[in-house]
């Protein structure tokens, strides 16, 4: 059996991400509605990037 050298892949320069990911972004952009970062308050910041780790269970 050969080893396969795993290619490194930098996701930084993608120009389209994974359907998770973009789904997940797509979601923050709607609960950010076009606001500055300025306007939006720390709780509301908390909340949305918590809201990425919980896991969709009930779905």
């Amino acid at each position: 059996m050969k080893r396969t050298i795993k290619k490194q892949v930098n996701l930084n320069k993608l120009k389209k991400g994974c359907s998770p990911c973009m789904a997940e972004a797509s979601k923050m952009d709607s609960k950010i509605s076009d606001r500055k970062i300025s306007e939006i308050k720390i709780e509301e910041v908390k909340n949305i990037i918590s809201s990425m780790f919980i896991k969709n269970d009930k779905i």
